[in-house]
């Protein structure tokens, strides 16, 4: 009889319980989604190409290295073509000069050709040869906007060009033409904008692809010669931030082109979690009438979880334990972590990844280091003191989180000395992956999409703040358009420096968000959005292959080497249109571009080449 009198009370007991602890086990991320995606961080040993074809070097780049504009623009250009998989041989004019007998010789075996070069005049007539071989079938782009010269003007009929100004044009801004690159439908404001361009007029036959802001100024057209094609940049801005425009123009020059893309957009919210600041942030108080914990709180960090689900963001948080500036001796460890609690679980929960920013926010500089720019930061008194500070880190962030995977880490202000590098690379393994910064600076760890020897994942973040300027929409664009790419990194102190504008107020900050956010949507709905070890498992399968392609009248045949589960690539379909595909998933996302997500290393795409 008393077991019966108390059975329902027991039930009830281990039903609050069971609650209790499914609330428990959700607060510290038992129930964070696993990642079972192509994107998915692999191990080391599966990744051994990076970047190598076997492809023929049917790609010819004429350059000048002692000259300055030559050697700047190949060193874009060396880039651009290594990563699209295009093998190249080089003409160097500075250690050979131009002679048309042998390349007389080698041009059989060349099918694309690039003048890396402004000054023509060291071809003389021999240029004539070069546009001969356009004439029977050769295809050359005019890699850099030329220098006036009388070998420039023998040829430049030839170019589409009916005639040429006295004076170079001003190239304030960039558009691209419809249907030709991603995010078309803006203009792309130049900063130190100069006389960049030629002023030509065109013959009619030309097919504009790019122009400045008023039209008046074309600065990509292609136009047919004979059998074969010139593509021209009429565009004198080099640097990583136009490497997409450069890349976008050589994919005019035959009637397909195809090379691997990444696939994948990413959102890094750097020092979070972190302590959060003390008291009342100026424009905080003005706006909300409160101190910067209550904001957090209650507005900026809803508000970013909002625009999150809006957009299908998925946040990576990069952890700050504390923000002493010990370099030496004992690592305390950071005993306060309710904050930590509540803003990382929220962001695993809400599909998100955590990963390490630093100990503290010193960088990883050991006591020689000397910092070219002054940010108010120490050195460390050894690599050992650094690699404890990396340990602390781990256990700190792991011993609240026991159920999430952290394998990113961010350096601080993108600060990261050789001997820090090394450390990562080599001592502590639980760190698969950098992601600072793709520009140089200072004192900047400056990156290329890559997997480094010691097996690193290299995923350099574009653009940054809710203060988005003009140079950093033109570098979002560019990259959009060259490894398929979006990357954008913040900080929840941006709302507390003037120079992250913080003047604005977080209602503009987040409108200016808000829209590049849109800007993503409109310009690539089908990138995948991803989480920082997403975008390094992406660029894992983007360096592992390889490929080789044939077309023929109606399909194109394409074999992709290196392939672990599958890769992404570009199609460029400037003749006809793609009307179905065999091994592969193909997504046409604008007039001539297609998305091709490729799953086995055999692929046919059909082509209807009477069809626009």
């Amino acid at each position: 009889m008393k077991k019966g009198r108390f059975s329902g009370l027991f039930r009830v007991i281990f039903g609050f319980f069971g609650i209790f602890l499914l609330l428990l086990f959700e607060r510290v991320g038992i129930l964070y989604g696993s990642n079972t995606s192509d994107s998915y961080v692999l191990s080391t040993d599966r990744i051994t190409r990076v970047k190598e074809s076997k492809k023929a070097k049917t790609c010819l780049v004429i350059i000048d290295s002692d000259n300055k504009s030559s050697a700047n623009a190949y060193e874009q250009y060396e880039q651009i073509l290594k990563d699209m998989r295009i093998q190249t041989r080089v003409w160097d004019l500075s250690l050979d000069k131009f002679e048309q007998d042998y390349f007389n010789e080698i041009k059989d075996d060349v099918e694309t050709l690039i003048f890396c070069i402004n000054d023509y005049s060291q071809f003389g007539e021999s240029i004539l040869s070069i546009t001969n071989w356009v004439k029977q079938g050769g295809r050359a782009l005019i890699g850099i906007t030329p220098s006036k010269s009388r070998e420039f003007e023998m040829i430049s009929s030839k170019l589409g060009i009916v005639e040429t100004g006295d004076s170079y044009a001003r190239v304030d801004d960039f558009t691209s033409a419809d249907g030709f690159m991603l995010g078309a439908q803006n203009t792309y404001v130049i900063e130190d904008a100069y006389e960049s361009a030629l002023s030509v007029q065109l013959d009619e036959s030309c097919r504009i692809y790019a122009y400045a802001g008023d039209g008046k100024v074309p600065l990509i057209w292609s136009i047919g010669y004979g059998e074969g094609r010139f593509v021209f940049c009429n565009f004198g801005y080099m640097g990583k931030a136009y490497r997409g425009i450069y890349s976008s123009a050589y994919t005019l020059l035959e009637d397909i082109c195809i090379y691997p893309v990444i696939n994948a957009s990413t959102f890094y919210i750097d020092d979070f979690p972190s302590p959060v600041p003390p008291g009342d942030g100026q424009y905080i108080k003005r706006d909300y009438g409160m101190g910067i914990a209550d904001f957090y709180s209650s507005i900026w960090w809803p508000e970013m979880l909002a625009l999150g689900s809006q957009h299908n963001v998925k946040y990576t948080g990069l952890i700050i334990e504390n923000y002493n500036d010990t370099t030496s001796g004992e690592l305390e460890a950071n005993k306060s972590t309710a904050d930590y609690y509540y803003y990382g679980n929220m962001l695993l929960n809400q599909g998100g990844e955590l990963g390490y920013h630093g100990y503290n926010h010193q960088p990883l500089c050991g006591p020689d280091y000397v910092y070219q720019e002054d940010l108010g930061y120490k050195t460390w008194d050894s690599a050992e003191t650094m690699e404890d500070s990396l340990k602390e880190l781990i256990d700190f962030a792991t011993g609240i989180y026991p159920a999430a995977t952290l394998s990113v880490y961010v350096p601080p202000s993108d600060v990261l000395s050789a001997e820090g590098r090394e450390i990562l690379g080599y001592r502590i393994p639980e760190i698969k992956t950098i992601a600072s910064i793709y520009f140089e600076g200072a004192d900047a760890y400056a990156q290329e999409f890559t997997v480094s020897e010691d097996g690193i994942i290299e995923t350099p973040r574009i653009v940054s703040s809710c203060n988005i300027d003009d140079f950093m929409k033109m570098a979002s664009f560019s990259e959009l358009n060259f490894h398929f790419i979006t990357s954008h990194f913040m900080h929840p102190d941006d709302l507390l420096d003037e120079d992250r504008g913080a003047a604005l107020g977080w209602e503009k900050l987040k409108e200016n968000l808000n829209e590049y956010m849109d800007w993503i949507d409109i310009s690539a709905p089908d990138i995948r959005h991803v989480t920082g070890s997403g975008m390094a498992g992406a660029v894992q399968r983007y360096v592992n292959t390889s490929h080789d392609y044939e077309v023929f009248d109606n399909s194109i045949s394409f074999t992709c080497d290196g392939l672990i589960d599958s890769a992404y690539y570009m199609v460029r379909c400037n003749e006809g249109v793609i009307t179905s595909s065999y091994g592969a998933n193909i997504t046409r996302i604008n007039e001539t571009l297609y998305l091709m997500h490729v799953k086995s290393g055999k692929v046919t795409l059909i082509r209807n080449k009477d069809k626009k």
